[in-house]
């Protein structure tokens, strides 16, 4: 089965005050393996990325802008994951979310069942992280009734 393109990935952007900032991100988005446009909108405080083809790695993108001293936001989150019985189920439910084009990253806790995911915000994510797991017959408890504060672990703050 061949990979699916991405869409274009929508990276929030923090730190980046003139257009001065916008011209630096733009020169290190462009370093970026696997990108085949990009654009930095000052004004909207984002960067609008088209993954070109496998090669593409979110987590790179994120980790070239934090380097650069901005900041992508991101929400660190703990979600039980249930039916894993040994490794192996362990590693394929992390990379099954770490193929969503809006993870930055996944790490499976097999002894705890749980998932620690880094993505970027947006509606609807973690009920597409679920139906990921279920396509593959685990299941990701999370809660319907929306976001709770005392869930998030992190939201990346922004650079002094």
């Amino acid at each position: 089965m061949p990979t699916q393109i991405s869409p274009t990935v929508e990276l929030p952007l923090e730190g980046m005050d003139s257009e001065h900032c916008a011209l630096i991100i733009d020169k290190g988005l462009r370093e970026v393996k696997g990108i085949a446009a990009h654009k930095v909108e000052l004004n909207n405080r984002r960067a609008l990325v088209e993954p070109k083809d496998h090669t593409f790695s979110l987590t790179e993108a994120v980790g070239k802008v934090r380097d650069l001293g901005y900041n992508v936001t991101t929400v660190k989150r703990t979600f039980p994951v249930l039916k894993m019985t040994c490794a192996s189920c362990a590693a394929s439910v992390e990379s099954m979310i770490r193929t969503l084009p809006f993870v930055v990253s996944a790490s499976v806790n097999f002894a705890a069942s749980t998932v620690l995911v880094e993505y970027i915000p947006g509606p609807g994510r973690e009920r597409e992280m679920r139906q990921a797991v279920q396509s593959i017959s685990y299941d990701l408890v999370i809660d319907e009734g929306g976001d709770k504060p005392s869930r998030v672990l992190a939201v990346r703050p922004s650079a002094p």
